[in-house]
C-alpha cells in the first residue's frame, strides 16, 4: 500500500501526569471520570469520516478528505470545549502530510509534524494549524475557503484553532474562571503553569465583544 496524504491532529492533555498522582494521593478516580466525560465527545463523531485514537493523554484524530476539513476543524472546536467543561486544558497540532498504516506498521510524516507543532509551537492551551495548510488552501481555487470562516486566529505568523464565538464566549470565561480559582494555589510561583492560564485569559479577552462587561479572573501586574 502506497504512503497517502492525511489531516492528522495530534492532541495533548495539559496536567495529565499531575491529575493522575493527585487521583492516586487521595484514594480517587476523579481525574478519570473527568476524563472519561471529556472523551465522550468522540461517540457524537462519524468514525467513517474521522479516525480516533486515544492513548494515555495522546489523542491522535485523522481525516482524509479535503472536502471535510472545514467540519474536522469544527469537530476540533467541539473536543476542545468538552475537555475545558470537564475543566482540562488541551493543546496539540494539526499537520496534512504522507501517512502511510498497514497491519502493525504506522509511518507517518503527518503524525511527526503534528506531534512538532503540538510540542515546539503550540506551549498554551490552543491548538495550532500547520502554516502550510493555510496556505495550501490560500491558493488553490479547487478547495473551501478557509477565511472568513472564523476558524482560525492569527497572532506573531502562528495560526491556531478559535474555539471561542459569540455563544460560547460567556460560557467558556466561566469555565476557564473556575479552573483558574482550582488550580490557583498549585501554580504559586510556578511560571510555565501560570502562562497557560494567563495566555487563555488574554486570547479570551482579545476575542470578546466590546459590549461583553466581565472582568478578568487573574490578577493583573501591580507595583509593590
Amino acid at each position: 500500500m502506497k504512503p497517502t496524504y492525511i489531516y492528522t491532529a495530534l492532541i495533548d492533555v495539559l496536567t495529565y501526569r499531575y491529575r493522575l498522582e493527585q487521583d492516586q494521593k487521595n484514594g480517587e478516580l476523579t481525574f478519570k471520570e473527568d476524563l472519561q466525560g471529556a472523551l465522550s465527545i468522540f461517540d457524537e463523531i462519524n468514525g467513517a469520516v474521522f479516525g480516533v485514537q486515544a492513548i494515555s493523554d495522546t489523542i491522535i484524530m485523522t481525516c482524509n478528505n479535503h472536502d471535510n476539513f472545514i467540519e474536522f476543524l469544527g469537530v476540533l472546536k467541539s473536543v476542545f470545549i468538552a475537555f475545558l467543561d470537564k475543566g482540562l486544558f488541551i493543546r496539540g497540532g494539526v499537520a496534512y502530510s504522507r501517512h502511510f498504516e498497514n497491519g502493525r506498521l504506522t509511518y507517518s510524516h503527518a503524525v511527526a509534524r503534528a506531534h512538532e507543532l503540538e510540542d515546539k509551537s503550540a506551549i498554551y492551551p490552543r491548538i495550532i494549524i500547520d502554516e502550510n495548510i493555510v496556505g495550501m488552501y490560500s491558493s488553490s481555487a479547487e478547495l473551501p475557503n478557509l477565511e472568513g470562516q472564523s476558524l482560525l486566529v492569527k497572532q506573531n505568523g502562528v495560526f491556531f484553532l478559535n474555539v471561542v464565538d459569540e455563544g460560547n464566549w460567556e460560557e467558556i470565561y466561566q469555565v476557564t474562571a473556575q479552573i483558574y480559582q482550582r488550580d490557583r494555589d498549585t501554580i504559586v510561583k510556578k511560571e510555565k503553569a501560570f502562562s497557560k492560564h494567563s495566555w487563555f485569559e488574554n486570547y479570551l479577552f482579545a476575542m470578546k465583544k466590546q459590549e461583553l462587561e466581565k472582568d478578568r479572573y487573574i490578577e493583573q501586574m501591580e507595583i509593590v
